[in-house]
């Protein structure tokens, strides 16, 4: 007799780090406590912010952004095709199961959809409500060694450039909204952040509160363009708290 899958339910990013991960013995699956609910599985409305697929394709990761919070897809095997199709920028539909290892929460793929309509994403804060604020369950994200799945990957800098960007938009977006930049921060008066960050690069990223302070805009508003920035992919974290440019 078949196994019945679990619901995926609709969830927020930073509500998967509200409540403890249970470990279950068997065919029992693995959850986190939400609201009083055992949720294993779940449904996420995003932004790709970040991607990397190894050389020999056994291994895939993704990095989602729903505006609460970041999370990493981590796709091993025959999941790597589940996570293929998925771009940095587009706004998809994930459906996961939730897993834990070494302190680091993430979801593991069952697929990922474009979502061609932006007007969900209305939908979709109508329908959950207000993003609760981020707790942070995880550590800082692991070093990559091996692509197995019990183990995670090692990778160049630009390869972390790919996968990390939870640190990345975490460390400038705390107290920042995208949905702010106007047609007035799109002026031809800005300074050009890619400059600044290559300038005060010394080797190894330029320190991220040197940036906001070169370019002599509001530290909100700086931010705002770094975050741009780091989602368009012109820039990364190599380590938190520093820039480069790629």
């Amino acid at each position: 007799m078949a196994m019945q899958r679990s619901i995926a339910h609709r969830v927020w990013i930073s509500e998967l780090g509200s409540g403890p991960y249970v470990k279950q013995e068997g065919f029992n699956p693995n959850y986190v406590e939400i609201k009083g609910k055992q949720i294993s599985r779940v449904q996420i409305l995003g932004t790709v912010v970040g991607r990397f697929t190894s050389e020999d394709g056994n291994y895939g990761a993704l990095t989602l952004d729903d505006g609460s919070d970041t999370i990493r897809v981590k796709a091993f095997g025959p999941d790597v095709a589940n996570i293929k199709d998925a771009e940095v920028g587009q706004l998809i539909r994930f459906v996961g199961k939730v897993k834990e290892y070494n302190d680091e929460r993430y979801l593991a793929p069952d697929f990922a959809a474009k979502v061609a309509d932006p007007n969900w994403v209305t939908v979709w804060k109508l329908e959950l409500g207000d993003a609760p604020e981020a707790v942070k369950a995880t550590t800082e994200p692991m070093s990559e060694n091996a692509p197995t799945q019990t183990q995670v990957e090692s990778a160049p800098v630009k390869e972390k450039a790919a996968t990390d960007k939870s640190e990345q938009v975490s460390a400038v977006s705390s107290d920042t909204d995208e949905s702010k930049i106007s047609g007035s921060a799109k002026s031809e008066d800005l300074p050009n952040f890619t400059e600044i960050i290559a300038k005060l690069d010394s080797g190894d990223g330029a320190e991220i509160d040197k940036v906001i302070a070169e370019s002599k805009l509001d530290e909100s508003e700086a931010k705002l363009h770094i975050i741009d920035l780091l989602k368009q992919g012109e820039v990364y974290e190599p380590r938190k708290g520093k820039l480069k440019v790629l």
